[in-house]
């Protein structure tokens, strides 16, 4: 009855809220006061107690029970310095509090860095517009609509006379005082001046499309006056949260996204999380078939299991690319797929006769590495006693369990819940 007369009248929170101010600051100095004056105390929040909880109490007699605590408790209670920020500390302490103990038992926040997990969740991609002049670059409250909203920045770097690039100066604070700073800027020297690029993204030479990735030669070397240097649009990856209370009452099921800490799992970047698709568990035994599908104690995973029905559904008439849902890939497959590919992309500092060497060249250096463990379709993982196997769904472009193995099961800490930000097509569960 009580708390319905607290939803209900508002004279009745006020009320309990003064009673709950005189009771903690009685409370906290209880030890320094003289016994006679506890006494007064407690027998007057006792009897302010009686009258707020009576139900035929009327607002005047609330009204007069209510100075009077208040008059016993300015008598009694010593006043503290600067209580107003004591208030505002309390508060923001608490505030604190709360927010620590939900990322540490209920739901932490994750960036998505890398494109392992596309097209489920994206790391951060970029685009290079220089050869796409009809694709405008947003200005005025269009960019910040673009860039607060969608995540999506955009960067553009005319030339001002025609001139050859000289270089790229390394990543420098945007704004620093000392040792402290944020953002990145870089300088891009060509013909002898330097166009500044600000607040530039992580490895900017790269996610500017001024370098190739592999060979870290750039794309093109002479500019024309008037002629884009720097034209793209880079679009930060997926931010999402973490859900931390599931896995305490039941065990991650196949087919999830599991987050883990790395920490300690050899061929992997420390001190960060990963985030995979779950495939096997402690003491199956695991291979990757040619036809890029998972076999698990020799039964062949399909799509009409949970979690694989978009992953499993590609055409097995057409080669793995990346950020497309192509199933996953060995070893052999890996490199008869990366040798389709590699010429059919632009490559900075490879002329056009060596194209078909390269790519048999860096097809032997990587399939080797991403398929550690599944380097064909007939070799089997054993996943050790309480750990999981987990693979990234852009199989072209993950390092995943195919390369470090399994993951001990406590390094996991939650599986995803849903896309906070940036609102696009993957936003929410």
């Amino acid at each position: 009855m009580h708390f319905l007369r607290w939803l209900l009248h508002r004279r009745i929170r006020k009320g309990s809220e003064l009673l709950g101010i005189v009771r903690k600051h009685f409370d906290h100095q209880r030890d320094i006061l003289p016994p006679k004056h506890v006494e007064e105390l407690e027998a007057g929040m006792a009897a302010f107690e009686a009258v707020l909880r009576a139900s035929s109490t009327t607002a005047g007699q609330l009204a007069a029970a209510a100075q009077t605590l208040e008059e016993v408790a300015h008598k009694w209670l010593k006043p503290y310095p600067f209580a107003s920020y004591r208030d505002n500390f309390e508060s923001l302490l608490g505030t604190v509090v709360i927010i620590f103990a939900f990322k540490t038992f209920f739901a932490t926040p994750m960036e998505i860095p890398t494109g392992s997990a596309q097209p489920t969740y994206y790391g951060i991609t970029h685009e290079d517009l220089r050869d796409k002049p009809n694709v405008p670059i947003p200005t005025g409250l269009a960019r910040l609509w673009e860039r607060w909203v969608k995540g999506a920045s955009y960067y553009e770097v005319i030339a001002e006379a025609d001139g050859r690039l000289e270089g790229i100066s390394d990543p420098a604070k945007q704004f620093a005082i000392g040792n402290i700073g944020f953002g990145k800027r870089i300088d891009i020297r060509v013909g002898g001046r330097d166009y500044r690029v600000n607040f530039a993204p992580e490895d900017p030479a790269f996610k500017l499309s001024l370098v190739d990735p592999m060979t870290r030669q750039p794309y093109k070397v002479s500019f024309r006056k008037g002629e884009p240097i720097v034209r793209c649009r880079v679009v930060a990856g997926d931010r999402l949260f973490v859900e931390r209370l599931t896995y305490n009452f039941r065990k991650p099921r196949r087919g999830e996204y599991f987050v883990f800490q790395s920490t300690g799992i050899s061929g992997t970047v420390q001190g960060t999380h990963y985030i995979k698709r779950l495939i096997g568990f402690g003491g199956e035994k695991v291979r990757i078939g040619d036809d890029r599908h998972v076999y698990i104690d020799g039964k062949r995973i399909e799509k009409t299991e949970p979690g694989f029905e978009k992953l499993y559904g590609f055409d097995p008439a057409k080669s793995p690319v990346d950020s497309q849902y192509s199933g996953h890939v060995n070893g052999k497959v890996y490199a008869e797929a990366y040798r389709k590919w590699y010429p059919t992309v632009p490559h900075g500092g490879v002329a056009p006769a060596d194209v078909e060497a390269r790519a048999e060249q860096e097809a032997s250096y990587m399939a080797p590495l991403v398929g550690r463990h599944f380097p064909d379709g007939e070799t089997e993982f054993t996943v050790r006693p309480n750990c999981y196997l987990g693979f990234g769904d852009n199989t072209m472009s993950s390092s995943d369990g195919r390369s470090w193995g399994d993951v001990p099961r406590e390094k996991v800490i939650g599986k995803s819940l849903f896309v906070m930000w940036p609102f696009t097509s993957r936003w929410g569960w």
